[in-house]
């Protein structure tokens, strides 16, 4: 790391008194151990020239790491446990760890999707700054290395690769890093520091999710409420949890929150599903890990209650609100419309009821110039042990 990156984090970090900065050597991974299997076959790994890492305010280089933003006196919304994100930035969260990105910034799997499918010549890099996040299943597809010139900045949730710049990695816990671009401005480097400075555990985020689903078996269910007596939606938080992970590790792969309209209609239609469940047990492996979900945080004038969404497996899918099991419906496709809450697979009823039509498209898979098929083919990747 250069001086002047070194002083540029120095000034993002005075008010958080930060210690000296020291390179230290990347730890084993362990994160891609636990995560990468949720979303990847074959991981594509791009030349990154930097990542760098920033413990909490004590330069404990064994502590997560721990801050709060600069408005940490702001109420919090009706479904989080995070201080309202300041102005023009949002909260992106990962496993039991949360950070602070500009606004503008948006979800992307640039870094996750093999740059040389369909034949293309170079990769297809985002038109900026990004938060690094998979989109589904990844092709197993091996391209050759790409060059450093094609790294864009981005947040990433994990482990860096060997062999890359880190400072002072927590060693435990989901870690959360910046990886800069080749040849990064002043700004850049200040920026990364105003970002990691934000970051922070919690209990419930800012949609509300927990870092650890409870999903502990197919036949755990929710606290008793009836969603037709919903009155006066607000907001729903959406909280997807990863089915891959050991029993008790953090599983919350991505979160987000919807309001208004939305809010309302996504509950109207879960109410109005037809009762039962979806999915055939005959369809799945002897003792298939089926701990994965969704789990929708809805705010009313009553307080907030959890549904429960199943799309995992082929057991008990469908919503249940503790009172009553629903099958799937079109409003699946609602919750899983927008990243960073998606599919990486599933059986026939859930590519009907749950995949986007209009599956959005990447920074990584067109040029925002182009024009995106409103009627694309419908195929989808599917969990082998699913199709059983």
């Amino acid at each position: 790391m250069n001086d002047r990156a070194e002083q540029a984090f120095r000034d993002a970090f005075a008010e958080h008194g930060a210690e000296d900065f020291e390179p230290v050597q990347p730890p084993r991974r362990r994160f891609d151990a636990r995560w990468a299997v949720a979303a990847v076959v074959a991981l594509v790994v791009l030349a990154v020239p930097t990542v760098i890492f920033l413990a909490g305010r004590g330069g404990d280089a064994n502590t997560p790491v721990v801050a709060e933003p600069a408005n940490s006196s702001a109420s919090p919304p009706a479904l989080g446990g995070l201080p309202t994100a300041d102005p023009g930035w949002k909260w992106v969260s990962r496993g039991e760890v949360a950070v602070q990105v500009p606004d503008a910034w948006p979800y992307s799997d640039y870094s996750w999707m093999p740059w040389c499918l369909n034949e293309a010549e170079e990769p297809a890099m985002p038109e900026g700054p990004y938060v690094d996040s998979p989109a589904g299943a990844v092709p197993a597809v091996a391209c050759p290395e790409a060059g450093p010139e094609y790294v864009r900045m981005h947040v990433g949730f994990g482990e860096p690769e060997p062999g890359d710049t880190v400072v002072k990695t927590p060693a435990d816990g989901t870690a959360v890093y910046v990886v800069m671009e080749a040849e990064p401005t002043a700004e850049d480097e200040v920026l990364a520091g105003q970002i990691l400075g934000t970051a922070t555990t919690f209990e419930r985020d800012h949609a509300g999710c927990t870092p650890v689903g409870p999903f502990e078996s197919t036949d755990t269910r929710p606290e008793p409420w009836d969603i037709r007596t919903a009155d006066g939606v607000s907001q729903v938080g959406i909280c997807r949890y990863s089915r891959y992970l050991e029993q008790g590790e953090p599983n919350l792969s991505g979160s987000l929150v919807i309001e208004g309209e939305d809010a309302v209609g996504l509950i109207e239609g879960i109410a109005a599903a037809p009762e039962g469940v979806s999915g055939n047990p005959a369809d799945c492996l002897e003792g298939f890990d089926e701990r994965g979900g969704v789990v929708l945080r809805v705010a009313d004038d009553a307080g907030v209650h959890d549904v429960y969404l199943r799309v995992d497996g082929c057991r008990n899918l469908g919503f249940d609100d503790g009172v009553t099991q629903r099958q799937l419906t079109d409003e699946c496709r609602t919750v899983f419309r927008e990243a960073p809450v998606t599919l990486d697979g599933g059986g026939p009823e859930v590519a009907e009821m749950c995949f986007p039509e209009e599956p959005p498209a990447s920074p990584a898979e067109i040029d925002a110039t182009e024009t995106v098929d409103p009627d694309p083919p419908a195929t989808h990747p599917t969990d082998p042990a699913e199709e059983r």
